[in-house]
């Protein structure tokens, strides 16, 4: 069922738009991701522009996960995430290549969520905003979008077998 939905490699001009956008995208979230994680470890003053704190953000208790991992570094491994499923949709046809899109959606669905709780604690507890984080978070939110296709594909095959 999952997998007659993913057959084939996607077709017409909103598609191959679809498709190039997707690295594009995780591509600069990866280099947002892999700044902020710069600016954690060398203890650098984050470059915020005249909106936000970024360098409070950066400095809370909230900038780790679990109090040792950057959250920028768990970003940046997401983005890697969903280009190694880009590549491996692009060059493989096995049935891993066939939910490429599901698990890219799944992936961007989780950091949206993250996201969404992250910008919540930089709004209400840490009362401070990171343009980066903010940035990253509105990146993984639209690749969610982008991935939405796979997602209704999928739900139409799932209709049509019932």
């Amino acid at each position: 069922m999952i997998l007659r939905a993913f057959q084939g490699k996607p077709i017409g001009k909103v598609s191959r738009w679809l498709d190039i956008a997707i690295p594009i995208l995780s591509i600069i979230g990866l280099a947002v991701s892999l700044y902020l994680t710069y600016v954690e470890f060398t203890q650098s003053r984050a470059l915020c522009g005249p909106v936000g704190d970024c360098n409070a953000v950066q400095s809370s208790p909230y900038a780790k996960l679990f109090g040792v991992v950057p959250i920028g570094l768990v970003g940046a491994i997401g983005y890697i995430a969903i280009l190694i499923a880009w590549v491996w949709r692009r060059i493989r046809s096995d049935s891993l290549a066939r939910i490429a899109g599901l698990i890219m959606f799944g992936m961007a669905l989780f950091g949206t969520l993250f996201s969404v709780y992250l910008t919540y604690l930089e709004l209400f507890v840490i009362h401070a905003v990171c343009i980066w984080c903010l940035s990253s978070a509105v990146l993984i939110t639209v690749l969610m979008l982008l991935n939405l296709p796979a997602i209704t594909r999928w739900l139409a095959i799932s209709d049509e077998e019932e």
